[in-house]
């Protein structure tokens, strides 16, 4: 309310200096109503209207203070003069004299004036907070004032439904929605955990009796089978026996004409006998026949093998006369290889004591050696490895040609070498000089950026500072403000646990009936089971089923 007065006090005081108005008082606005539009009442403030009124009449005091100074203000003169809390000088403009006026004189009492600087006071963040806080629990305690009003408002409205009379439709509909919540809670039993495992187990022994009596119906079934089996056992062994006779005779018969058959069998195999052996006469006479015939081949064949054992003698006699020729041509050629060699390795061993001389020598020596090559080249080709050696002579040629190479590489890597060092002696001298540069400018930096790094810390300390003196202020005024909500709590925690208490109780009685419930659901599903003629002994497990434990 503070807040709203030194508004509306500052709105009158820049509506009267701004629009000068009459001795009255009256202002360019209309006041539509001096409350607010919203019933307080509902919120669980009682005397909220009085307050509304004694803040009205506040705020009517304090423009009329206001809009009292305001006209004093406007008749000041010209020049700027001070203002006067009783007389004014004013000057008559046709006369020219100086006449004194009197200005009306208000008077505020002593409470009203304490009351108005009270509500003018400038407050802190601290104190705001704690005035939030407090406009906070206050409207939680008028919230839940209003939400018993409400609730209890609602019970006896209920109450008062209750014990009105009803009509003849009503007592249908009630007599109808009874029912629904009968069958309701019919269902609600049947789908319980131990109601279904009362009917599983009465299911059970349903099942097991069934069972007992499709056994004793099975048993009777097979002794009936027995019978049946004995019966049809003895007339099947009559007739066992009657056609074992009939193939006794049979077999008789059989043997007579088996016997009569080997006596022709007899003859036809005494007959094939005599004809197998004239056709093995034969084969024999055959036989030595072919025996005769093949010895004379081999014997040819015998003599055919004495005429190329000689050939084959006589041949290797003139391939290893061929070898030894051939072995002392490959020798002296050989010896002729290894002189060349003997003088390849001397040339080249001149050829490193003076490069120029070597490169004439080896031009005249590669002309000797290409004169040998061909004067060996035709004397190779009547040798069977005249490739082999012509090969051996490229490949000669071909290593000094490496050589040579391997000496121009290994003088220009030199030569590159040298440059590479020149190049990164230089490189380092630069790299020196820039790393000199770059320490010298990072001291530099390292320096400004101590100095900067000093300026914060001391704004900082400051700063902190003031922060702590304004936390310290802020905590000490939330720690009240957290020391009421404690205590609002506590009494909300008595509160509640009290009414869990009540909900405790409640809930032990609802367990009880619903013991006693489910033990009158068991006894009836045991007394069904017994009247359909479900065997008791299978109903033991039911009757001994502890619903507690069910239950929990």
């Amino acid at each position: 309310m503070s807040l709203s007065a030194r508004s509306h006090s500052a709105t009158s005081r820049s509506s009267s200096n701004n629009f000068p108005h009459g001795g009255g008082g009256s202002r360019r606005y209309r006041r539509v109503a001096h409350t607010h539009q919203v019933d307080d009442t509902l919120f669980g403030e009682k005397n909220q209207l009085l307050k509304n009124r004694k803040n009205d009449r506040t705020l009517q005091a304090g423009r009329d203070i206001v809009g009292a100074h305001s006209s004093a203000s406007s008749n000041q003169e010209p020049g700027g003069q001070e203002d006067k809390p009783s007389f004014g000088r004013q000057v008559d403009k046709r006369t020219g004299k100086r006449m004194v006026t009197k200005t009306p004189i208000v008077v505020v009492p002593e409470d009203e004036l304490e009351r108005i600087k009270a509500e003018t006071k400038i407050l802190t963040a601290a104190d705001l907070e704690a005035l939030e806080a407090k406009r906070e629990a206050d409207q939680e305690h008028q919230r839940l004032t209003s939400k018993a009003r409400k609730e209890h408002m609602l019970k006896l409205s209920e109450e008062a439904a209750l014990r009105a009379p009803k009509s003849e439709i009503e007592q249908i509909f009630s007599a109808e929605k009874q029912e629904i919540l009968r069958r309701a809670r019919v269902l609600k039993d049947q789908m319980h955990d131990s109601v279904k495992l009362m009917k599983t187990l009465g299911t059970r022994a349903q099942a097991f009796t069934i069972r007992d009596q499709q056994l004793k119906v099975k048993k009777d079934l097979e002794d009936e089978h027995h019978v049946y089996d004995e019966k049809m056992n003895t007339l099947m062994e009559i007739e066992r026996l009657e056609s074992l006779k009939r193939q006794e005779h049979r077999d008789e018969v059989k043997k007579q004409k088996r016997y009569a058959d080997r006596k022709v069998l007899e003859d036809q195999i005494e007959d094939r006998r005599r004809q197998r052996q004239k056709e093995s006469e034969i084969v024999a006479q055959e036989a030595q026949e072919m025996l005769a015939k093949i010895q004379r081949q081999q014997e040819e064949e015998a003599e055919k093998e004495k005429a190329k054992a000689l050939r084959a003698q006589r041949s290797m006699e003139e391939i290893k006369r061929f070898n030894e020729d051939t072995l002392m041509r490959k020798q002296d050629v050989q010896r002729k290889i290894k002189e060349e060699e003997d003088a390849v390795y001397a040339y080249q061993m001149k050829k490193a004591e003076d490069l120029k001389l070597r490169e004439e020598v080896e031009a005249q020596r590669r002309h000797e050696a290409e004169l040998r090559c061909a004067k060996l080249r035709s004397m190779q080709e009547k040798m069977a490895n005249e490739k082999a050696e012509l090969d051996e002579l490229r490949a000669k040629r071909a290593a000094e040609a490496r050589e040579r190479q391997a000496r121009e590489a290994d003088m220009a890597l030199a030569r590159k070498h040298k440059e590479e060092m020149d190049e990164l002696r230089r490189a380092r001298e630069a790299q020196a000089l820039h790393r000199e540069r770059a320490r010298v400018k990072e001291a530099t930096l390292q320096q400004r950026e101590y100095d900067s790094i000093m300026v914060q810390v001391e704004s900082d300390k400051a700063r902190v500072k003031e922060e702590d003196e304004k936390r310290k202020l802020a905590s000490m005024a939330h720690r009240r403000v957290l020391q009421s909500q404690i205590e609002e709590k506590e009494r909300l925690k008595k509160l509640t646990f009290v009414k869990k208490q009540e909900e405790g109780q409640a809930l032990k009685e609802e367990y009880a009936k619903e013991l006693e419930k489910l033990e009158r659901i068991r006894m009836e599903e045991v007394g069904e089971l017994v009247e359909a003629g479900v065997n008791p002994l299978y109903l033991s497990e039911m009757k001994a089923l502890v619903i507690e434990k069910q239950i929990r």
